[in-house]
């Protein structure tokens, strides 16, 4: 990983006081941290307060995205629909609670994974010790859990979080799009959802979910998990075109692959602008770096 993105999601990110939280509204970030992501990502903000920002980034990706020598004819309704797309997923999110999503918009070596991650602060009015919240969530994931040996307990930054992995939903466009998607494979969204507290601001929390799409397994193999209506069943009875699905074993190991790289990228979560605290010399030679992406 090479490319690092720089996440403040303060009211005022050049302000590096501690901001006042009382009465803040629900939707008001307050938490300020930064990691490292691949090349070719990019963190798309979701918020209404940033729509301009996200239209300059939007511009930007489209700009690297197309080649200097295509056609203006071309170009141009390539353009339209790219900005349209980006757009309007971004600001979906953003309706659904979200801070950003990022977004693989760069081919490596000529592939582009079918990824995305979504940023979420949320705040929980319980009162609850973070322990006690990461146990609740941990135990409602227990159904449909991906891995059952895996307890889901992490360390970010020095503090614990939750993660959880689940296959989340099914997808059969011939279901879906009958006589345009019938040659299309049915597909799974695996997930994995980081649940942090933020340290120094009770009650609130930071919500890191990661998505892969993947051709599903046949017969219902995919797991327990919820599918797009988000009604608990499995969609057992789908499967995917016949003879022309990918093999089973291939796409799981790149999921597997997918979903280890976000957990590295999960690994260079740091909380910025702590009260109360130095930065360490890694932290600081990543905010040296976050400041020049």
């Amino acid at each position: 990983m090479s490319d690092t993105t720089r996440t403040d999601t303060d009211t005022d990110s050049a302000d590096t006081t501690p901001a006042d939280t009382t009465d803040v509204p629900r939707t008001d970030p307050t938490a300020s941290f930064f990691m490292v992501v691949p090349p070719g990502w990019a963190r798309l903000p979701a918020r209404e307060d940033d729509r301009q920002e996200l239209a300059a980034i939007v511009r930007d990706v489209i700009a690297r995205a197309l080649p200097d020598d295509l056609p203006r004819d071309r170009a141009e309704p390539l353009r339209q629909e790219m900005r349209k797309r980006l757009t309007a997923t971004v600001v979906e999110a953003g309706d659904n609670g979200a801070n950003a999503v990022y977004l693989a918009v760069q081919p490596v070596d000529g592939y582009t994974p079918p990824v995305s991650i979504i940023e979420t602060e949320v705040e929980d009015e319980s009162d609850q010790p973070p322990e006690q919240v990461i146990a609740q969530v941990l135990a409602d994931a227990l159904p449909t859990r991906h891995d059952e040996d895996d307890p889901g307990i992490r360390e970010v930054d020095g503090g614990i979080a939750a993660r959880t992995e689940t296959v989340i939903r099914r997808v059969d466009p011939g279901a879906e799009l009958p006589g345009l998607g019938d040659d299309l494979p049915v597909v799974d969204d695996r997930q994995v959802v980081y649940t942090i507290p933020v340290p120094h601001r009770p009650g609130r929390w930071v919500v890191m979910s990661f998505s892969a799409i993947s051709a599903a397994k046949p017969n219902g193999t995919a797991g327990a998990g919820t599918n797009g209506n988000g009604n608990g069943t499995t969609g057992a009875g789908t499967t995917g075109a016949t003879g022309t699905d990918p093999d089973p074993d291939t796409t799981d190991h790149l999921t597997d692959a997918l979903v280890a790289l976000f957990d590295a990228i999960m690994t260079t979560f740091r909380w910025t602008d702590v009260p109360g605290t130095e930065p360490t010399t890694l932290e600081r030679r990543l905010a040296e770096l976050g400041g020049a992406a």
